[in-house]
C-alpha cells in the first residue's frame, strides 16, 4: 500500500467476494459497507465500473481496524478520495475502495492570536472547496490558491496539488498519516521532500489530516482573490463538463498544454471523450464517453506528442484497473 492507499489494485486482482469478507467486516466496528458500488458515482470524469465494496468508516480506530483485518487477509484496497484525479476501467474491480469522509471531517483552527498566524486542522476527508470557504469567513490567508481545485485535503496532499500561483505544501505544517499496521505518525514539514505534484509521503502510509499555517487575512479580501481566480479558471478551463483536470504534468520548462495543442489534437475525439477545445491538457466527457475510450485518448495524445516532439508526457491521472 502506497499513499495513495494501493494494495496492488493495479496489478493482479484477487478473487474478492462478499460472503469472503463479509464475515469479517461483521467483526469492524462503525464502518458504512457499499457492496459493486459504481464508481462513476465517485469521479469527476463520471466513469467507472463498480468495486466489489466501498468502505467509509465513521472513526480512525475502525479505519486502523479495517485496514489492519483486510491487510492480513489479502485484500486489495486504494482510498477514494474526491475521484479528481482518476480514471478507473469500465468493468467491475474486484477491490476495496476506502473513503474517508466519515472519519476525517474535522477542521477547526488549533492556535488564534491578535497578531501572529492561525494554525489550521483539516482532515483528510474534507473537501477543499470546504476548506477555502471556510478560510474565507474566518479571515485565514493563505490557501486561496488553492480554490477550484476539485477533491479533497487528502488528495491534494498526497500530489501536492496547487497551481502556478502556489501548492499546498506552502503552507503546510505537519501531516498526520496511518501506517499499513494502523498506526498513527505524524510528519513535519522539514521531514518532507516535495517536488512537483508529489509530497514524498512514506510508503505504505494514508493520510488522515494535516495542520497549516495561515496569516490573518479579510475576507472582503479573500473573497475577491478567490473570486478572481474562479473567473480566470472558467475563462480558461472547460468547467462545464466532467473531466478530471489536468491529465499530464508538465515536462521541465514545457507545458503540456502546448506541446498537445501544436499536434493538432484540440478538439480530437474518440467517441464522447475530447481534447477540449478550450485547455489542451483537459479530456473532457461530452455525456456518454466510457472510461476505455478516455484511455484510448490518452494514449493517442502520448503518441503524437512523442511522434512530433520526442517528449515522452508522464500522466498525473491515476488509471485504475485492467483495460
Amino acid at each position: 500500500m502506497n499513499s495513495n492507499g494501493n494494495t496492488g489494485v493495479d496489478g493482479k486482482f484477487m478473487k474478492l467476494t462478499a460472503t469472503r469478507i463479509s464475515s469479517t467486516l461483521k467483526r469492524v466496528p462503525d464502518v458504512e459497507l457499499r457492496w459493486d458500488e459504481p464508481l462513476s458515482r465517485h469521479t469527476t470524469f463520471r466513469v467507472g465500473g463498480p468495486v466489489r465494496c466501498l468502505a467509509r468508516p465513521r472513526s480512525e480506530r475502525a479505519l486502523a481496524i479495517l485496514l489492519s483485518e483486510m491487510r492480513d487477509r489479502g485484500v486489495p484496497l486504494f482510498v477514494l478520495g474526491g475521484g479528481s484525479n482518476l480514471l478507473p476501467a469500465d468493468g467491475p474491480l474486484d477491490v476495496m475502495a476506502v473513503q474517508l469522509q466519515l472519519s476525517c471531517n474535522k477542521l477547526f483552527r488549533l492556535h488564534e492570536s491578535e497578531s501572529e498566524a492561525t494554525s489550521l486542522y483539516s482532515g483528510a476527508g474534507v473537501s477543499l472547496r470546504e476548506v477555502i470557504r471556510y478560510c474565507v469567513r474566518g479571515e485565514l490567508e493563505g490557501l486561496e490558491p488553492l480554490a477550484g481545485i476539485p477533491g479533497t485535503v487528502g488528495g491534494a496532499l498526497v500530489m501536492n496539488a496547487g497551481t502556478a500561483a502556489g501548492t499546498i505544501f506552502d503552507t503546510l505544517m505537519w501531516i498526520d498519516l496511518m501506517t499499513g499496521g494502523g498506526e498513527k505518525v505524524r510528519v513535519t514539514r522539514d521531514e518532507l521532500r516535495p517536488a512537483y505534484r508529489w509530497m514524498g509521503l512514506p510508503e505504505g502510509s494514508i493520510v488522515l489530516g494535516a495542520c497549516f499555517g495561515l496569516g490573518k487575512g479579510s475576507s472582503e479580501t479573500q473573497r475577491a482573490r478567490v473570486k478572481e481566480i474562479l473567473e480566470r479558471r472558467k475563462k480558461t478551463q472547460p468547467l462545464g463538463f466532467a473531466s478530471a483536470g489536468s491529465i499530464f504534468k508538465n515536462p521541465p520548462g514545457r507545458s503540456a498544454w502546448e506541446l498537445i495543442e501544436k499536434t493538432g489534437l484540440k478538439g480530437f475525439r474518440i467517441g464522447d471523450a475530447e481534447v477540449s477545445k478550450k485547455h489542451a491538457n483537459w479530456i473532457i466527457n461530452r455525456g456518454k464517453a466510457t472510461s476505455g475510450e478516455i484511455k484510448a485518448l490518452i494514449e493517442k495524445i502520448e503518441k503524437e506528442v512523442f511522434g512530433t516532439f520526442g517528449v515522452r508526457l508522464e500522466r498525473e491521472i491515476r488509471i485504475l484497473g485492467q483495460f
